[in-house]
């Protein structure tokens, strides 16, 4: 071999290796996967404090000892766990970014994606990602909490492009350096995924700024409610008590604040706004391509316990207007927090089917 390709291919390797020491040292590796947690992707990557004064320690248990295990956590640093296999990661890999449901709001604990979802990714070649991102408080209530109070739809998908964009920098280390980008979540995460996909094609209707530098390919959307002007949305905020349907305050108190509303918004203004912040608004030509998975319980067979079928269906409707390619999958019998694992194969082939 001559002497100038022997310098070249040395120069070559030294600088994939320097690319590569950039990455911190994987938390775990076993089984063939290599997994990371608690990256951090921005200023409130610190689990002592999530940036709302509220402290984190002992809100969960990790995996850091089994890459499949199961997990849940309680917190709104902007952190992320990233999944990939040891024996490396190809140009175009399909890299899979998840965003957690629990109602937008740190009440609720928030659950990792299931290991089936996780692991079916990696063992195709492929990168995952669970990322967290800021959470509506509920001790906003309180005159006496310090640190932040509230957080917005806005905010919440500054942190998912701020997450992407640190993204994409680490699978460019590990040597995806042209990744088949994936954004999916569940329930709220669902809809923040959606969000995030449809303002790449459209960001005029929120002129949120989104960099979007890790270019959406696909987005799978998993039980997350799509329009918040509908009125079968509506309804989650309302009791029935002898016939009569009643507001629930609470309900439009927190839809206002993740607007970015004051609290007393009248609902004539809370629709106007929602109309920005439902999905379903958001589809044009431009929109990337998608895949709704949802589930139906109950004999009349309308909802998954939480988020009516309608939901998905306009949605389903706007993509094909639009001539956006979409595949939809209903799972009979399967509730609202049980189609991400019962339709982990479904699922997961969607991810896997993104074109370059």
């Amino acid at each position: 071999m001559a002497r100038s390709a022997v310098s070249a291919l040395a120069f070559a390797s030294f600088c994939a290796f320097c690319a590569l020491a950039e990455l911190p040292p994987a938390t775990s590796e076993k089984d063939g996967v290599r997994c990371w947690h608690d990256v951090a992707y921005g200023a409130r990557g610190d689990l002592a404090d999530e940036g709302d004064g509220y402290k984190a320690n002992g809100g969960g248990w990790t995996s850091d000892d089994l890459p499949w295990k199961r997990y849940h956590r309680h917190r709104s640093g902007q952190l992320f766990d990233v999944y990939a296999p040891t024996n490396g990661v190809k140009a175009d890999a399909v890299v899979v970014m998840y965003l957690h449901g629990g109602s937008w709001s740190e009440r609720y604990d928030k659950d990792a994606p299931p290991r089936e979802l996780i692991k079916k990714v990696v063992v195709a070649g492929g990168v995952f990602c669970s990322a967290d991102y800021i959470l509506q408080t509920d001790r906003s209530v309180s005159p006496f909490a310090s640190g932040r109070k509230e957080a917005t739809f806005a905010e919440m998908l500054r942190d998912i492009d701020a997450a992407a964009k640190k993204l994409k920098k680490f699978v460019g280390e590990l040597g995806a350096k042209s990744p088949r980008f994936v954004v999916t979540g569940e329930s709220a995460g669902g809809h923040l995924a959606l969000m995030y996909a449809y303002d790449q094609g459209n960001p005029d209707v929120n002129k949120l700024g989104l960099s979007h530098e890790m270019k959406v390919k696909k987005v799978v959307n998993i039980v997350g409610p799509t329009d918040f002007t509908a009125k079968e949305f509506l309804d989650l905020g309302k009791i029935s008590i002898l016939g009569f349907k009643i507001s629930v305050p609470f309900f439009r108190t927190l839809m206002n604040r993740l607007m970015g509303l004051p609290d007393g918004a009248s609902e004539k203004i809370g629709l106007k706004e929602a109309a920005k912040w439902s999905p379903v608004k958001l589809v044009c030509a431009k929109s990337v391509p998608t895949a709704i998975a949802y589930g139906v319980v109950g004999k009349d067979g309308e909802s998954d316990g939480i988020v009516h079928v309608k939901q998905m269906t306009s949605l389903e409707a706007a993509l094909k207007a639009a001539n956006v390619p979409c595949a939809m999958k209903k799972f009979v019998d399967v509730g609202h927090g049980e189609v991400s694992w019962k339709g982990a194969d479904w699922i997961s082939g969607q991810f896997l089917s993104v074109e370059p």
